[in-house]
């Protein structure tokens, strides 16, 4: 018996399995189904229904953090829905339900149902996480460009990028961007300007009608975007166009135009603004070297005025000044003197016996001195005539004696 037993599974067990089954199957991850709405409730934001058809039902929910985003008009009792989810199984309950991501009125148009139902079905697959968007280079050189040759699209991104940066390169891939052929040409063109290494690429055209930007919202071409190793930007339409490319792309503009500008950078005025802060800090830099030059001058200036060289070449200057003074002075003073001294060497040459000789007169000298009277000498005595010019040697041959007043004696 309790072989047997053992040959049973559990309800618990059961449930569980058929909960893993769920989880891991991803038929179950991504579910359309549609039906009409019964017995809605809303509890503290959550909002639990069934939806039904002639002979099913089939339980739903949409978690509270889930609700503005999944529905944007108000659900009621009796409404055709299509709903986007996941299936869930409670083993506790032993019972499925589906957890709802998005609600749609059946009651819009096919076309516009289906762009919404396949936006539902890439968001779930994760197309449009941010966390695969590539960053955008600041300085692109290299640009390849998916958009018409003949189209308005084309024209604005080259007048733009000439008038921003003439120094990129522009490479154009000429893709029909309108028609049933167009998905397919633009796919080709993203794929060739991927395998060259450009720093981004631009999928572009200009304005039209919703069915004219139908190639850009095919899922293929959306998918081709998403698979790029180069980061895409966009460019499609007027400001009110939104395709499904432009939320897988690394970045979105409104307009080619737009596009254009936020893609290639104003280096134009880059450079202008370079120059212009270039000769600002060239006449910064003169200024504060002409000041540094005058300051030093100045230094220099009070240095050289109190260094020991000046000095010591004003001292001796001032000593050169008081030289030159005191040689004057001292010329003058010996001229002075000299002057003096002439004058009374004169006098004293009129006054003295040598001058006198000069007038005839002689100095008689003998060996005891100067012979002032006859008295002084004898006969045959030697003495000596000093004349202004020469001597006389001479003898005393004969002595007369003369009285004084001319009587003799």
């Amino acid at each position: 018996m309790d072989q047997i037993q053992d040959d049973f599974t559990t309800v618990t067990e059961m449930n569980e399995l058929i909960a893993t089954y769920f989880d891991n199957n991803s038929l179950f991850q991504f579910v359309k189904v549609k039906g009409e709405v019964s017995n809605h409730s809303d509890w503290r934001g959550h909002r639990f229904f069934t939806i039904k058809d002639q002979t099913s039902v089939l339980k739903c929910t949409i978690w509270a953090n889930v609700v503005p985003s999944a529905l944007s008009f108000e659900l009621k009792d009796g409404m055709e829905v299509g709903l986007i989810g996941r299936i869930r199984f409670n083993p506790k309950r032993g019972e499925g339900q589906l957890i709802v991501a998005k609600v749609v009125d059946l009651g819009e148009g096919g076309e516009s149902l289906e762009l919404k139902l396949l936006f539902e079905k890439l968001k779930a697959e994760g197309i449009f996480d941010i966390d695969h968007k590539k960053p955008i280079p600041k300085y692109p050189k290299k640009v390849g460009i998916v958009s018409s040759q003949e189209g308005d699209a084309i024209r604005d991104i080259y007048r733009v990028a000439k008038d921003r940066n003439p120094y990129v390169q522009l490479f154009l891939y000429n893709a029909t961007v309108q028609g049933a052929s167009a998905p397919a040409s633009i796919i080709q063109g993203i794929r060739e300007l991927d395998k060259y290494g450009f720093d981004l690429i631009i999928v572009s055209r200009g304005g039209g009608s919703r069915e004219d930007l139908a190639p850009f919202d095919d899922e293929q071409v959306v998918r081709a975007v998403y698979e790029a190793q180069t980061p895409i930007v966009t460019g499609v339409g007027h400001e009110r166009d939104w395709t499904l490319i432009d939320y897988v792309a690394d970045e979105r503009f409104s307009t080619p135009t737009y596009a254009a500008q936020g893609v290639f950078p104003d280096i134009m005025s880059e450079i202008r603004r370079v120059h212009r802060l270039e000769d600002s800090i060239r006449r910064a830099m003169e200024n504060a070297f002409r000041k540094r030059v005058l300051l030093l001058e100045s230094r220099m200036e009070r240095l050289e005025r109190y260094s020991p060289e000046s000095i010591l070449a004003r001292k001796i200057e001032r000593l050169e000044t008081a030289a030159d003074e005191l040689e004057s002075s001292m010329t003058a003073l010996i001229d002075k003197r000299k002057h003096r001294l002439e004058v009374i060497l004169a006098r004293m040459h009129g006054l003295s016996p040598t001058a006198k000789l000069v007038g005839g007169f002689g100095y008689i000298s003998g060996d005891e001195g100067p012979v002032t009277s006859v008295d002084m000498v004898a006969p045959d005595q030697d003495i000596f005539i000093r004349l202004h010019d020469g001597e006389i040697h001479s003898k005393v041959v004969d002595i007369r004696k003369e009285t004084i007043g001319g009587e003799d004696g």
